[in-house]
């Protein structure tokens, strides 16, 4: 593919790293490393406050992931995963359970995972380097905001359901009146 192994990134970290110099790449490790301990606790919090738990990966300094079981899997986490994305959150990765892709007539289970049996859908999220405090807590906001606008759309559709699957007031009075005419019909015809 043309342009695949260009050098044009290499040559514009080059220039960041020169323009930044030795001292300045050198405050935002610090100031990331100041921002990780914050980061994993804050989004901890928020994966428990909806039901999700962090999940661990020790070796792991930089990226971070929480389940999303609560979801309902499939296209729902897919789903939420554009929710993140139109409320300009990038950099996340959402993969739903077991989810399915054909490329090529070759069918992948667990596409976007690391195995096809891993028994969770997942959300991941990076604390790199250049974050800084007020873009944290920024991410965190719409995280949590994407959280209660997906459960508050479950909601309506689950009551549109209800309503939709429970006979009206009016279908309740037709069966009482046919049910009495089928009473009065049938007294009719033994008498």
């Amino acid at each position: 593919y043309a342009g695949r192994a260009s050098a044009a990134p290499i040559v514009d970290l080059f220039i960041t790293l020169l323009s930044m110099g030795l001292d300045g790449y050198r405050r935002l490790l610090q100031q990331r490393t100041e921002l990780l301990v914050k980061f994993q606790d804050n989004f901890a919090q928020v994966a428990r406050k909806y039901g999700e738990r962090p999940l661990r990966c020790p070796r792991n300094s930089i990226s971070f992931g929480i389940t999303l079981d609560t979801l309902g899997g499939g296209k729902d986490t897919s789903y939420f995963g554009s929710m993140l994305f139109t409320r300009c959150v990038s950099g996340t990765r959402v993969v739903p359970r077991s989810q399915k892709k054909v490329m090529g007539g070759q069918e992948f289970e667990g596409f976007g995972s690391s195995t096809k049996d891993y028994p969770h859908s997942s959300l991941t999220a990076a604390c790199a380097i250049g974050l800084s405090e007020s873009e944290m807590n920024e991410f965190f906001s719409r995280l949590e905001k994407c959280f209660k606008d997906f459960f508050a759309k479950q909601n309506k559709e689950a009551k549109k359901k209800a309503v939709a699957a429970a006979p009206s007031v009016d279908d309740e009075i037709a069966a009482e009146a046919f049910g009495a005419m089928d009473v009065v019909l049938k007294e009719k015809m033994f008498k």
